[in-house]
């Protein structure tokens, strides 16, 4: 029997979905045209980014094209979502990381704490994924996954080579690398494509601005705690080793040969430098300054001066070149303008009230328990879909019901933007997961072992942070 392509079968259900919508009129008491037919658009998007039938990006470009033809909205309004100032902070980030791999900065901030720590199995697995959580902070995961991926191997063929290896060793470093590349990203707003949505959502949807720095006293305590139970899980029933197993093992064996540090690094690391310190305290400077800096703002001057410093390696050029622009994840930023026009279409038409006015049943379950049931199906949806798609799909949702519950936007769309980021289980849930399976030194079956105990475990402190701290913050 011929197995179902999922994929075309994605493309053609989405479609017959809208043309239902457009064809037909609302069947549910008290939902207006408009509402339904945003509901037909909502609908195709979210599965043709659910099958990706079509790149993610290209299914972004679906508002553009049909909101305006079928009258929702007209193109100037529904391209503005395309322009929104949260974008150009991410790709201000983009940029500071692309400069950060080309002068090899990275590495050398790798190196140095690496080689600071203990030579202990435990020691070293827990040094990797710090250095793996802070890069993934301001760089994407995948890149820093890519980065470390080589370091990991060189450390476990080591410990094989000497003899010394103990059991699930190898895998461990390798899930340990992938899973902090992901927790990392949980901690700033440029950290991972969810954060950022979230961001622009709620200041778009609800007028809620959530600063860089506010961010942070949210996504570091979550992250450190999620990091350090990713840890003690992973490296719960390793057997030990004696230190000299790694402490023989010369730095060059691991990252490779480095050079005394370049003008490039240190132009780099100062520009870097200045951004992260001018979004932290972004708030106390326009106050003390008389000025009107936003994080927006600091990212595209960072990305200005990239573009401005000479290049100590390129005579006549600067620290980066338009041509590196290429590596850019232009994708995802498109993706971020579909999301933010639908969940403006899902407002404007009034779907997102109808729907939330579903849920009005759900005020005496308690909000914790909300929060617990949305955190858990975004977890295992996000197993199978892409974090940004899952994030795009469902913010518009999230508020709309919190309001219904006499709650904060806030309640549901932080939560679900965060959780969306921790998906363990499977090779296609992230770009690390797939990574380091594709290393051929890990088993599918090691990846959903330990996957599964985090997918809970983040879901946990998810419901305690949103419970305690998230109230404190915001």
């Amino acid at each position: 029997m011929k197995r179902l392509n999922w994929k075309r079968f994605g493309f053609w259900f989405g479609l017959l979905a809208l043309l239902c919508c457009l064809s037909f009129e609302p069947p549910f008491e008290g939902m207006s045209v408009q509402a339904w037919r945003t509901a037909g658009l909502g609908m195709l998007m979210a599965i043709w980014w659910m099958t990706e039938c079509l790149p993610l990006a290209a299914t972004s470009f679906l508002p553009i094209v049909i909101a305006p033809t079928i009258g929702l909205i007209s193109v100037k309004e529904v391209t503005s979502a395309y322009a929104n100032p949260l974008i150009y902070l991410f790709l201000g980030g983009f940029l500071l990381s692309i400069a950060m791999e080309r002068t090899g900065l990275h590495l050398r901030i790798a190196r140095a704490v690496v080689s600071s720590i203990s030579s202990s199995p435990r020691s070293q697995i827990g040094g990797m994924m710090a250095v793996a959580a802070f890069l993934s902070m301001w760089m994407s995961n995948t890149a820093t996954t890519i980065m470390m991926l080589p370091v990991a191997l060189s450390t476990a063929s080591f410990l094989v080579k000497q003899g010394k290896a103990m059991p699930g060793f190898g895998p461990v470093l390798l899930l340990s690398v992938a899973y902090a590349a992901s927790i990392g990203g949980m901690a700033t707003l440029i950290g991972t494509p969810p954060n950022a949505l979230l961001a622009a959502y709620l200041e778009n949807s609800y007028g809620i601005e959530i600063g860089f720095a506010q961010w942070m006293l949210f996504g570091v305590p979550f992250s450190i705690v999620m990091l350090v139970g990713t840890w003690l899980l992973l490296t719960a029933r390793m057997q030990r080793v004696g230190p000299s197993a790694v402490e023989s093992q010369s730095d060059e064996e691991r990252f490779g040969k480095l050079d005394a540090i370049s003008r490039d690094e240190i132009a780099v690391a100062v520009i870097f430098g200045v951004a992260a310190l001018g979004w932290i305290f972004r708030s106390h400077l326009n106050e003390w300054l008389g000025l009107a800096v936003s994080d927006t703002g600091i990212a595209m001057a960072a990305a200005l001066l990239l573009f401005i410093v000479p290049s100590g390696r390129r005579e006549g050029k600067g620290l980066l070149e338009w041509k590196d622009t290429g590596s850019v994840p232009w994708g995802v930023l498109l993706l971020f303008g579909g999301g933010l026009a639908l969940a403006s279409l899902m407002k404007s038409s009034g779907l997102a009230t109808y729907v939330g006015g579903l849920f009005e049943g759900l005020s005496g379950m308690g909000t914790i328990w909300v929060v617990a049931v949305v955190a858990l199906v975004v977890v295992f949806l996000t197993e199978v879909t892409s974090n940004t798609a899952t994030t795009a799909g469902l913010l518009p949702l999230m508020g709309p019901i919190a309001l219904t519950l006499g709650e904060s936007p806030l309640l549901l769309a932080i939560p679900t933007a965060v959780v969306a980021s921790c998906a363990f289980m499977l090779p296609v849930a992230t770009p690390p997961n797939a990574i380091v399976f594709a290393s051929g030194e890990l088993k599918i079956s090691q990846m959903m072992r330990a996957g599964i105990y985090l997918n809970l475990v983040s879901v946990a402190l998810l419901v305690a942070f949103s419970k305690w701290l998230l109230p404190l913050v915001f």
